[in-house]
């Protein structure tokens, strides 16, 4: 072969080699804060960032309630899909929800992956600081782990490539029948405080997810497809169930699928001055809120066939 052919072949490899290369730099880094264990779409959640290609899952951190209890849930989700080198960290204990995380004994003696030793705390401080500019932290769950993040690191805000919640409920008029205090936000208002004044954040509130339950066709799919992933979420949708007319809603998975896609499965994101008041409201106040982006009007279909895709993308 001519030394003129040599180049031409050498050229053409080298471009070929260009698309693998841009997919590996491009994946997105993604750190979830979770209070996976009591409402089933927290897991569901987890499972499409476990499924998704194009996501490095940096750790998984969780909070509220008893979040020793909670850790097992995810490690154990982590294990089966075979994503062991996922870091789970676990935040403070703290009073317990009322009622019984059936989800729990799913996972309750599970050993084979532990948590790190590290607090769920420390843990987003120091990826972040390892990874400036480069990890989305996505919080679907009560504030506790993002607040003490921030107690320990106030420039958190400034590490992060992206913020954005599963919170809130922001209901413009007082007769809207979202304007009530959102669990992530009531379970511990101090902390929701700190984190709305503190941070620039993506929002996905009630008054979108509500909107977007899981009809049972499609958990029929998703049934259908025998995977690590999908045998594990349906073993722990049926510990959710309080009987077969029950239906998920879909929070978690909503700001997981934004962070993926920015924008793509709402109508409308849009910039509203945001201050969590002493009951837990996440009220649009012109003079004293903080700008945050909500993200209203949800595209049902074109996210819930994004959703089932993903998580049926698992073998």
């Amino acid at each position: 072969m001519s030394i003129r052919r040599i180049a031409i072949v050498g050229v053409l490899l080298a471009a070929l080699a260009i698309p693998s290369i841009v997919f590996a730099q491009a994946r997105m880094k993604v750190l979830l804060d979770t209070d996976i264990g009591t409402d089933i779409d927290d897991a569901w959640a987890l499972g499409l960032l476990i499924a998704s290609p194009n996501v490095d899952l940096v750790g998984v951190t969780i909070t509220d309630g008893d979040t020793a209890a909670r850790a097992k849930v995810a490690c154990k989700l982590l294990h089966v899909t075979g994503r062991d080198e996922v870091p789970v960290a676990v935040g403070r204990r703290t009073a317990l929800p009322n009622g019984v995380d059936y989800q729990f004994t799913w996972a309750e003696e599970f050993t084979a992956k532990q948590p790190v030793t590290q607090s769920a705390a420390d843990f987003i401080v120091d990826t972040l600081r390892a990874h400036p500019g480069e990890i989305t932290l996505v919080a679907v769950g009560p504030l506790q782990n993002v607040a003490d993040a921030i107690r320990k690191e106030p420039n958190l805000g400034t590490l992060a490539k992206r913020v954005v919640l599963m919170s809130g409920s922001i209901g413009r008029n007082a007769w809207s029948p979202w304007a009530v205090p959102e669990w992530n936000v009531a379970r511990s208002t101090a902390d929701a405080q700190l984190v709305y004044s503190t941070l620039s954040m993506t929002t996905v509130p009630l008054d979108s997810t509500t909107y977007v339950t899981l009809k049972p066709e499609e958990r029929a799919r998703l049934q259908s497809h025998n995977s690590p992933l999908t045998r594990a979420l349906e073993a722990l949708y049926r510990l959710w169930l309080n009987d077969q007319s029950t239906r998920m809603t879909l929070h978690d998975q909503m700001a997981v699928a934004e962070t993926l896609r920015p924008g793509a499965f709402f109508s409308n994101c849009e910039s509203m001055p945001i201050k969590v008041d002493e009951r837990g409201y996440t009220r649009v106040d012109a003079a004293a809120g903080k700008p945050q982006t909500i993200c209203l009007g949800p595209k049902r279909d074109e996210f819930m066939k994004f959703y089932l895709d993903g998580l049926m993308s698992t073998k």
